[in-house]
């Protein structure tokens, strides 16, 4: 088969001869790597030499790609992984041009010897995350080039045609679509080893009720998705910096009992649920006993993360408590503070936890998850 140009070259390799027809395999040098818009220096640093094996290849923001040592295979899920990365995957061509249905022909044309279940179509964060409203999910222009991959596959009676842009279980090889600007794209490959690798873009995507009293409604969802955090009906959950309540609606709705800390005023939705009460309090004047009936502790309070993390220690390591996880969220007042996030999670096990882990969520803004579990 042809080799072709990507900035360098992606080849396709046949399989060997066995008789039996067997899917085309494609091995590339290059890997893509979607964060947050200003978080791609983060990216860079960590990866790049001197520091890392890869060489920056093409960077827009919220997009990057870099050349490695070698090629290797496309449904290699040797890549690196990390908490500023929200999806990551192997490079293989980018597209230009301004009409959608030819170059979606092109690619299932062109690629389709190549073994992928499923396809995502998304776009990168053009803007920052809450930037006049903007939210990381799919673009309208992201929609319009999702439903001509659909349209294509049925024309073509392609059984794939019913997983365009759905999340994919672990296990799947997805064909990623991802649109740099509405007349350049970037196809590529990966294939689902974790939860978050399923979400189109690994951007986890709810449909927010009308009655959301806040944002931290979708933060608390995505967060609870991506973590796994094993909360059941009936818990008791406290909330430090639970103004206005966006995630105690969500806990609520979860079936949980929920505490709201905060010396702010609560939605007056949440206010009058039955299973809510409010601690109208700052977090240091409430004695620490009486967090003991708690099962999981979130806390999202605007303050530097030592801050955060001296009012949590202070909380989870008083002799009654008996939290079984956290989820908190670590404010980072300028992006020299990804450094430290390696002494947060080890400063989080020494409380006591065996699982610790970090990601900035697509509905974070300039901060991350931090979700600790026993």
């Amino acid at each position: 088969m042809p080799t072709r140009d990507i900035a360098g070259k992606v080849q396709w390799r046949p399989p060997p001869s066995s008789g039996e027809p067997q899917a085309l395999q494609a091995v590339t040098p290059f890997s893509f790597f979607v964060c947050q818009h200003g978080a791609e220096p983060t990216i860079k640093a960590a990866l790049c030499e001197p520091h890392g094996p890869y060489r920056l290849a093409y960077s827009q923001n919220g997009f990057v790609t870099l050349k490695g040592i070698a090629p290797i295979d496309a449904w290699s899920g040797d890549l690196p992984a990390g908490p500023f990365i929200r999806a990551r995957g192997h490079a293989l061509k980018r597209f230009d041009g301004p009409d959608i249905v030819p170059q979606v022909g092109q690619i299932l044309t062109e690629y389709a010897g190549l073994d992928w279940t499923a396809i995502h179509v998304w776009q990168r964060d053009p803007v920052e995350v809450g930037w006049r409203g903007f939210e990381p999910d799919h673009s309208v222009s992201s929609r319009e080039v999702a439903t001509a991959f659909l349209q294509a596959l049925q024309t073509r009676n392609d059984p794939r045609a019913g997983r365009v842009n759905l999340d994919a279980p672990v296990g799947q090889r997805i064909l990623d679509v991802i649109l740099i600007e509405r007349e350049r794209w970037w196809l590529g490959t990966h294939p689902v080893i974790e939860r978050a690798d399923g979400w189109p873009g690994g951007t986890f995507s709810m449909e927010a009720p009308a009655n959301m009293v806040s944002r931290a409604y979708l933060k608390i969802s995505e967060a609870l998705a991506w973590s796994g955090l094993p909360l059941r009906p009936g818990d008791h959950a406290v909330e430090i910096g639970s103004s206005p309540g966006g995630a105690c609606q969500r806990l609520l709705e979860l079936g949980l009992h929920v505490t709201g800390i905060d010396p702010a005023e609560m939605a007056p939705e949440v206010l009058a649920h039955p299973r809510f009460q409010h601690w109208r309090a700052r977090s240091l004047q409430v004695k620490r006993r009486l967090f003991q009936p708690f099962r999981w502790l979130m806390c999202d309070a605007n303050v530097a993360p030592e801050y955060t993390l001296d009012t949590v220690e202070s909380i989870i390591t008083y002799p009654t408590s008996q939290f079984a996880g956290l989820l908190l969220t670590i404010k980072l007042s300028d992006w020299n503070q990804t450094r430290e996030l390696p002494l947060h999670l080890e400063r989080v096990r020494r409380w006591g936890f065996s699982h610790v882990t970090a990601r900035q969520l697509a509905h974070n803004r300039r901060e991350y998850c931090l979700a600790a579990r026993r």
